[in-house]
């Protein structure tokens, strides 16, 4: 399925281009989303992001409607903050299911706790089905992504079991 944008859902993107008052970015639906230069933390005409073609962003969808393009920003619009959002450097995007990225968002996610538990690492999980996952390491990312992945149909105690197998064959 493809996704489709809604106000307020945080998502994983790249940048496909740059334009006079922003960016281009895939999130994955049938429209690229449009994000303003000035949709970042702190940003001022002066002090503006510079990315690049192909970098990886953390959005959250601020506006979305059927007649025009759906637009991100990078900060909460309430707090003026960051929050997490922002460009996403180092690391592995993947894509999964939009069901598996929404049950990756809720606070019980069985699988992340389980890993978080015995592997450090970050993640950052958009609606729109895109992952990105930093261990430090590239074997400990790639061990990460694979449960994360292989997770899916699993229920809690089978993604735990799962967790567990994968950290004692290292």
């Amino acid at each position: 399925r493809r996704y489709v944008p809604a106000e307020g859902e945080p998502v994983v993107g790249v940048v496909l281009g740059r334009h006079g008052e922003g960016y281009r970015v895939d999130i994955g639906s049938a429209h690229d989303a449009l994000l303003p230069l000035l949709a970042f933390e702190g940003a001022t005409r002066r002090n503006k992001p510079n990315l690049v073609v192909g970098a990886t962003v953390y959005a959250r969808v601020s506006v979305a409607n059927e007649m025009m393009d759906p637009e991100l920003e990078c900060f909460n619009s309430h707090t003026g903050k960051s929050e997490g959002y922002g460009e996403l450097t180092h690391g592995f995007t993947f894509k999964c299911s939009l069901g598996l990225a929404r049950r990756l968002l809720s606070a019980k996610a069985p699988v992340l706790s389980a890993l978080g538990e015995q592997v450090p690492f970050e993640a950052a999980v958009g609606v729109n089905g895109r992952v990105w996952v930093n261990a430090g390491t590239p074997e400990k990312t790639i061990l990460v992504v694979n449960a994360i992945k292989n997770s899916e149909y699993l229920d809690t105690k089978q993604s735990k079991q799962m967790v567990r197998e994968l950290l004692g064959k290292q």
